[in-house]
């Protein structure tokens, strides 16, 4: 396992989805366009769980965890990429660290935030999962967006670690519009469609509770579309 640091120009990345027609006016974020480019530079080594940072020069930096270092996706990006899709990255700055000596142990405590896209799955589909809870008709609920969030994310840690639930944060939160390609069930003749998604950034404090489970959450990513930025957790010491 490794974690990489990438820095991306923002405009070959548009041109890069332009080129494969996943480009769509009045997208909230890059994340088709940055999940597109991923399968297309660096294949089956593009990290599992990543996250976008726009900078202040005008760049965007790209955060992961994969199980490659950067030596590797250089050489893969060089090696098979389109020149297009190659030109994306600043192949010079590209950075990584292996992360396969850390040993996280149970009752280690450490600080983290994530990006993720808290929603779940019912019989209307998929939802905010604060929308979720909401009873029908749209009546206040007991619990605000901030508490069924953090409720949301000690569930998907799946017993690997445990919330401090006085250190959780809510820092920011947005509803995004975005394009998916394909279809939904019953349609045709439609190559993609438009959603409307929670994207909330969250921070706090875990203790780990099983080191080998926590890896693989580490690996995986928390959550659903984290193919398309969501899910990282960046750590910290708590």
């Amino acid at each position: 396992m490794h974690m990489i640091d990438l820095r991306l120009r923002p405009d070959q990345l548009v041109r890069h989805a332009q080129a494969h027609g996943h480009n769509h006016a009045r997208d909230e974020d890059l994340g088709y366009a940055l999940h597109g480019w991923l399968a297309d530079a660096l294949g089956e080594l593009a990290p599992r769980a990543f996250r976008p940072l726009e900078q202040r020069d005008g760049t965007l930096r790209l955060l992961g965890y994969g199980p490659a270092d950067a030596d590797a996706l250089r050489e893969r990006a060089w090696q098979f990429a389109t020149p297009l899709a190659a030109s994306v990255c600043d192949w010079d700055s590209a950075a990584s660290k292996s992360m396969g000596n850390i040993v996280w142990r149970p009752g280690q405590t450490l600080g983290f935030e994530v990006r993720a896209c808290p929603v779940v799955r019912g019989k209307l589909g998929e939802r905010d999962a604060f929308l979720a809870q909401l009873p029908e008709g749209g009546a206040p609920a007991a619990a605000g967006r901030a508490e069924v969030y953090r409720d949301w994310l000690s569930g998907r840690l799946n017993g690997s670690a445990s919330l401090e639930a006085t250190a959780f944060r809510l820092k920011a939160f947005r509803l995004a519009s975005t394009w998916r390609q394909g279809r939904l069930a019953g349609e045709s003749g439609r190559r993609g469609r438009r959603v409307m998604r929670p994207d909330a950034l969250l921070s706090g404090q875990l203790t780990v509770q099983d080191g080998d489970a926590f890896r693989s959450l580490l690996q995986r990513g928390v959550g659903r579309h984290r193919a398309f930025g969501f899910g990282m957790l960046l750590l910290s010491p708590a």
